[in-house]
C-alpha cells in the first residue's frame, strides 16, 4: 500500500513542476519537448531490452495516429495551456473524472454493461464537478465561460476526454494485438511531441525558452518521475493489485498536487476542493464498489 501512495505522490509531484516550468516556456513547445524526449527514452528501452520484441505492423496505424493525436497532442496542448491558468491542484482534480468517462467509452464502444450502482456513481461523481468549477481563479476569468465553464476548464474537460479515448485504443491494441504498452506509448509519444515541436514553430515562434537551466532542470525532473519512475512503478504494482484498485487509489493524486502548491507555490486551498472531493469520492466507491471486492491478483 505504501508504494501506491508513493506512485500517486509522484503524479502530483509531476504535475506541480508541470505548473512550475510553464513560466519559462510555451504550452505547446513544453508538450513537444517532453513527449518527444520521453517517447525516445521508452523506444530506446523497448529497442535494446534483451527480452522485449520491437515491431510495427502497418495495419494498425489507425490505432497509433488515434492515440498521437487525441492521447498526445490535443490532450497535453490543452492541459499544459489550461494549467497557465488554473491552480495544479484544480486540473489534478478534473483529470480524476477520467476513469467515469472511460467506462463510458466502454459502454458505448464496447457494449459493455453497466449496472445500476455504476451509473449512480457516475451521477454522484459528475455533481462533484459544481462545488470546484464554482471555484475560479483571476486567471481563469479572463477568458470568459460557456454555461458556467471557464475556458480553461473546458479546455482540461475536453483533454480528460481525448485521453480517456485514447486509453479506451490502447486497450485495444494491447488485449487484441498483444502490443507492448511502452511500445506504443514510445511510438506514440515521440510522434505527437514531433507534432507538437512542429506546431509550435508556426504558433509560438523559435525555442520559446526564457532560462535555460531551471527549464532543463525541472524537464528532467518531469520526464524521470512521469515518464520513467511512475510507468514502471504503476507496472510493478498490478502484479499485487488489480487495476480497479489503483483506479481508484488515483483520487488521491489531487490531495497530493494540493499540498505540494500550497508549500511551494502558497496557493489558497478553498472549501470547495474539499466538497468537490469527498462528492466525487463517493461517487468513486459507489462506482468501483463491486470490482474492489475481487481479491487482488499476486504473481
Amino acid at each position: 500500500m505504501i508504494l501506491v501512495i508513493v506512485l500517486y505522490a509522484l503524479f502530483g509531484a509531476s504535475i506541480m513542476a508541470s505548473k512550475m516550468i510553464l513560466p519559462f516556456t510555451k504550452p505547446i513547445f513544453l508538450t513537444g519537448i517532453r513527449m518527444f524526449l520521453g517517447g525516445a527514452a521508452l523506444l530506446s528501452y523497448e529497442y535494446f531490452h534483451p527480452h522485449r520484441s520491437f515491431r510495427f505492423h502497418k495495419e494498425h496505424i489507425k490505432y497509433y495516429l488515434k492515440i498521437i493525436i487525441y492521447g498526445v497532442y490535443l490532450t497535453y496542448i490543452l492541459r499544459f495551456w489550461a494549467l497557465e491558468y488554473m491552480p495544479a491542484f484544480k486540473l489534478s482534480f478534473l483529470f480524476n473524472l477520467a476513469p467515469f468517462l472511460t467506462s463510458l467509452y466502454s459502454f458505448f464502444i464496447f457494449k459493455e454493461k453497466m449496472s445500476t450502482k455504476q451509473w449512480f456513481g457516475l451521477s454522484i461523481g459528475l455533481m462533484g464537478l459544481v462545488p470546484i468549477l464554482i471555484a475560479r481563479a483571476p486567471a481563469e476569468a479572463q477568458f470568459g465561460e460557456l454555461f458556467l465553464v471557464s475556458s480553461p476548464e473546458l479546455a482540461v474537460m475536453v483533454a480528460v476526454a481525448c485521453s480517456s479515448y485514447s486509453w479506451i485504443v490502447m486497450r485495444t491494441m494491447v488485449r487484441e494485438h498483444s502490443y507492448s504498452p511502452m511500445m506504443v506509448n514510445g511510438i506514440t509519444m515521440t510522434t505527437g511531441g514531433f507534432l507538437a515541436l512542429a506546431t509550435s514553430q508556426v504558433v509560438e515562434g523559435f525555442a520559446p525558452i526564457t532560462s535555460l537551466v531551471p527549464f532543463f532542470m525541472l524537464l528532467s525532473f518531469i520526464i524521470l518521475v512521469s515518464n520513467i519512475m511512475c510507468h514502471n512503478l504503476y507496472g510493478h504494482l498490478l502484479r499485487s493489485h488489480t487495476a480497479t484498485f489503483l483506479s481508484f487509489a488515483g483520487f488521491i493524486t489531487p490531495l497530493f498536487t494540493a499540498l505540494y502548491e500550497w508549500l511551494l507555490l502558497g496557493t489558497v486551498i478553498t472549501w470547495h476542493f474539499y466538497v468537490s472531493m469527498i462528492i466525487v469520492f463517493v461517487g468513486l466507491t459507489l462506482f468501483y464498489q463491486d470490482e474492489l471486492r475481487v481479491e487482488p491478483i499476486i504473481k
